[in-house]
């Protein structure tokens, strides 16, 4: 080993620390990114209709794996904007090809998981149809829950707005578990709710806090 290595080694983690580091870059990554966001807000929209109706395994599990692709590709174009960022300090032809290139990769996940969803639902119709009471519980009580976690997502910024948010999200999303189809769907759900309020309350940007406190 050459002199001095050991001094730029960085420490081993252990299993808790790896698995903190990594919640940390999925939260910090749903509190400062827009795009981000909107996948969270999707993602949940895709979990109460997975809810609602009993769909077979492939067309769950199709979801399922469209919705963390996308979320996997998004974090992945914050890692590679940010190592640019950290890097390129001036406009560079080629660090804008490089950013614009993962941007198109995250699109192309995200329209394709709109896709199977349009697709499933298409295909899936007479469920639809056959579902009408869980369809309506859905609409009832997913519009606001979706709407609420948007709300909470991009414009409150004040942990005690935010907290009032996840008690109402909870009431919201309790009736949805409640009659839930999957418990799959049910566990995402609660994830993407908690995970949402974890991130606005704990990773929000120093500057970016200290301006909401002036007008959220």
């Amino acid at each position: 080993m050459p002199p001095g290595t050991a001094d730029v080694v960085a420490p081993d983690r252990g299993l808790v620390s790896s698995f903190r580091v990594a919640f940390d870059g999925v939260l910090r990554t749903m509190a400062t990114q827009r795009n981000m966001k909107v996948h969270v807000v999707a993602g949940l929209m895709v979990a109460i209709v997975g809810m609602a109706l009993p769909l077979d395994l492939s067309v769950r599990v199709s979801l399922l794996f469209a919705v963390s692709i996308v979320f996997f590709a998004e974090i992945l174009n914050t890692a590679l904007e940010a190592l640019i960022d950290l890097f390129v300090h001036d406009f560079h032809h080629l660090a804008m090809v490089a950013k614009d290139a993962a941007a198109g990769g995250v699109l192309v996940f995200a329209i394709t998981t709109v896709l199977v969803l349009v697709d499933i639902l298409w295909t899936e119709w007479g469920l639809v149809q056959q579902n009408q009471d869980a369809v309506l519980r859905s609409c009832m009580f997913g519009i606001p829950l979706a709407l609420n976690e948007a709300l909470g997502l991009f414009v409150l910024r004040r942990p005690a707005f935010n907290v009032v948010r996840l008690v109402v999200s909870s009431a919201l999303l309790a009736p949805l578990v409640w009659h839930t189809t999957d418990p799959v769907f049910a566990i995402v759900a609660v994830m993407l709710v908690v995970a949402a309020a974890a991130a606005r309350l704990g990773y929000l940007p120093r500057d970016d806090g200290q301006r909401a406190a002036t007008v959220g």
